[in-house]
């Protein structure tokens, strides 16, 4: 009888630790989160990528270049207005088609016949802190923890980088 009880409380110990292994809520940045907001998290790292892609092989004289460029663009916008307010979803429109969002320096690079150098990325900056910034706010709502997962998602992207290898490689 008591080898029973011993081997029932070593069952339902592992049973408590095995729960406790596969129910937990994934981490970013040291955040945890659901695992719906951990999945548009990396949705979004993913759209930004595209975007970052897109940027690096945009030739002012192929058409197709521009078209992906504003699909990755509108990808990002679609994905992240509905969970934004109002304010924040026009940030995010602004960052990518305001008057120095990152779609309109492209247009006008495409409009002018010149390919982007390291000039013209540089203004890119603002536009993808912003659009890093909102798709964080799309998913969390507390600012403390909102910051921790930017400046990771920042790092993770490697943003700067990312920018100076777009206009680096007009550069010539």
């Amino acid at each position: 009888m008591r080898k029973a009880f011993i081997a029932l409380g070593v069952v339902i110990i592992a049973l408590l630790a095995v729960f406790a292994t596969f129910n937990q809520q994934p981490k970013y940045a040291g955040v945890s989160m659901p695992k719906t907001d951990y999945c548009h998290l990396e949705d979004s790292r993913q759209d930004i990528n595209e975007l970052i892609t897109a940027l690096r092989d945009f030739d002012y004289t192929k058409p197709k270049t521009m078209v992906t460029i504003e699909k990755a663009s509108d990808t990002i916008v679609k994905n992240n207005s509905s969970n934004l307010s109002g304010p924040d979803a026009q940030s995010l429109r602004e960052a990518l088609y305001g008057r120095q969002g990152i779609v309109t320096i492209v247009q006008a690079a495409k409009k002018g016949h010149y390919n982007i150098d390291g000039s013209v990325a540089s203004r890119f900056h603002n536009g993808f802190n912003t659009i890093i910034t909102m798709s964080v706010n799309a998913i969390n709502k507390s600012s403390a923890q909102r910051a921790d997962i930017v400046t990771q998602m920042k790092t993770d992207l490697n943003i700067e980088s990312a920018i100076y290898k777009i206009g680096a490689k007009n550069e010539e």
